[in-house]
């Protein structure tokens, strides 16, 4: 991790490795990791060999191309010498049948040169259509390298952003709110946290939990502002940054999102399965760090499930 560049592919994914062996060693979260990395050095080292293998490609019908005008530059800079030593033969012709002759060797100087030329114009528009195809897949390549790199900011399962790309919506929410001077409006932070989740992993299967993971995240995203992010912290928790929302609107709004999940289920093995959540809310406050902030939304999360669970404390 040390060792790759910022903001590089290898060390978004040293971060997500992080990230999930950061919830608990245990055989599960090891062998998420192992896959995560396999999966995507595999997709990573196709990718690139592919878009090594056009841009060679491309180089070699560059270099054909040159190869190409070179032989036809020479070629006419041969003609143009014959075609000297035709005017001075022409000069010395003292008959009309040396002349003639002159003549004829010219013109079919000439029409092998144009035939030369023809062809070689219609190898170089080929090898042109070519080149202009391998470009179009060298920068559709770049473009998958660069997608398969903003991936590292999306959690696999659920596909909400992880802890890296909660990192990043944090900074661009905290530097806009820094441009907007004191008058800026408040940005209110949420912790989720699933309610008896080990539970429901331990009497159903972790199948039934990573059902429940997506469940939540679908349901908490459908009702989200767009302005909002959600953001999967690690295990069974989640953030919500909600941007100009004062703390008991934000309250409000989480509740009202219970409610949604409450009302909602799904089926496992043939069996109805309710999901909860309890949530803590708390404000930004400016100049702050994000651990910080959510240090305190832990600890509305913490009485949230002391009272009862199913509810969000400020």
């Amino acid at each position: 991790s040390e060792l790759a560049e910022d903001d590089s592919w290898a060390r978004g994914q040293c971060e997500s490795l992080q990230a999930r062996l950061a919830e608990g060693i245990s055989v599960r979260s090891v062998k998420a990791a192992s896959e995560l990395l396999a999966e995507t050095r595999v997709r990573h080292q196709r990718l690139h060999a592919d878009r090594n293998a056009a841009r060679d490609a491309l180089r070699q019908l560059i270099q054909g191309m040159l190869r190409e005008v070179d032989d036809l530059g020479e070629q006419t800079g041969l003609f143009q010498e014959r075609i000297g030593r035709h005017a001075e033969a022409i000069a010395r012709a003292d008959s009309l049948e040396s002349l003639a002759g002159v003549v004829r060797e010219m013109v079919d100087e000439s029409r092998a040169v144009q035939q030369r030329v023809g062809q070689a114009q219609a190898r170089l528009q080929s090898e042109h259509a070519q080149a202009s195809e391998l470009e179009a897949r060298v920068r559709e390549l770049e473009a998958d390298l660069r997608r398969l790199s903003e991936e590292v900011s999306t959690d696999a399962l659920t596909q909400v952003a992880n802890r890296r790309g909660l990192a990043q919506a944090f900074e661009a929410e905290s530097a806009r709110r820094a441009r907007e001077s004191d008058d800026a409006p408040p940005l209110s932070v949420g912790l989720i946290d699933i309610d008896n989740f080990k539970r429901l992993n331990d009497t159903l299967g972790h199948a039934a939990g990573d059902v429940a993971l997506r469940q939540l995240a679908a349901v908490v995203r459908e009702r989200l502002r767009p302005a909002d992010h959600l953001a999967r912290f690690g295990g069974e928790e989640f953030v919500v940054l909600m941007p100009a929302t004062p703390v008991p609107e934000a309250q409000q709004a989480l509740t009202r999102l219970q409610r949604s999940l409450t009302a909602s289920l799904f089926m496992h093995d043939q069996k109805e399965v309710f999901v909860t959540f309890s949530a803590g809310v708390t404000d930004w406050r400016p100049g702050e760090a994000l651990a910080a902030t959510l240090e305190r939304a832990d600890e509305a999360l913490s009485e949230a499930k002391r009272t009862g669970k199913n509810r969000t404390c400020i």
